[in-house]
């Protein structure tokens, strides 16, 4: 019976897997890097600063788990994001923050409609959802545009949930 002693790798050899590894590291940094930089491109192209409009969603109470939230922009068609359980308690954290849409807007005044639909995560089942809605006019300036609808309690000591506006101004 014949014994096969497992040779040792050479240190050149082993040298050769780690500097391959690190090259296949490096490579894949760089892909990542193309990615974001032609994702970026791809927004500058399709939708510049003068037409881009962002709308974002901020929760701030406790325990509300929204069943959906719909946005309409002037007499387009309103765009209706649901969410599940998991996607709903993400935006309980503390400083979560939801880019909704990133749409082309034409400089110059708009109408805004958004509405929610939630439940408060102890709500018994045969309470009604909580729901509000919230219609504004702004201006899309020759910048990027940004609306933030934040969902808060009337007052500090709870109250219904209710939705307002915050309009982000670029710095010209």
């Amino acid at each position: 019976m014949t014994s096969c002693a497992a040779w040792p790798a050479s240190p050149d050899l082993a040298e050769q897997a780690v500097k391959l590894d690190q090259s296949v590291e490096a490579l894949k940094d760089e892909v990542i890097e193309f990615n974001r930089e032609a994702s970026s491109t791809e927004v500058e192209a399709l939708l510049p600063d003068y037409r881009r409009l962002n709308i974002y969603l901020r929760v701030k109470v406790p325990g509300l788990l929204l069943e959906s939230f719909t946005v309409q922009i002037d007499d387009r068609q309103p765009e209706v994001h649901h969410y599940d359980e998991y996607d709903s308690r993400a935006l309980l954290n503390k400083d979560s923050v939801q880019r909704l849409l990133r749409v082309s807007t034409e400089v110059g005044a708009h109408k805004i409609k958004v509405a929610f639909r939630g439940r408060l995560a102890d709500a018994k089942p045969d309470e009604p959802p909580l729901s509000d809605q919230y219609e504004a006019r702004f201006d899309k300036t020759t910048y990027a545009g940004d609306l933030e609808f934040i969902i808060a309690n009337e007052s500090r000591f709870r109250g219904n949930p209710r939705l307002t506006l915050r309009q982000w101004r670029a710095a010209p």
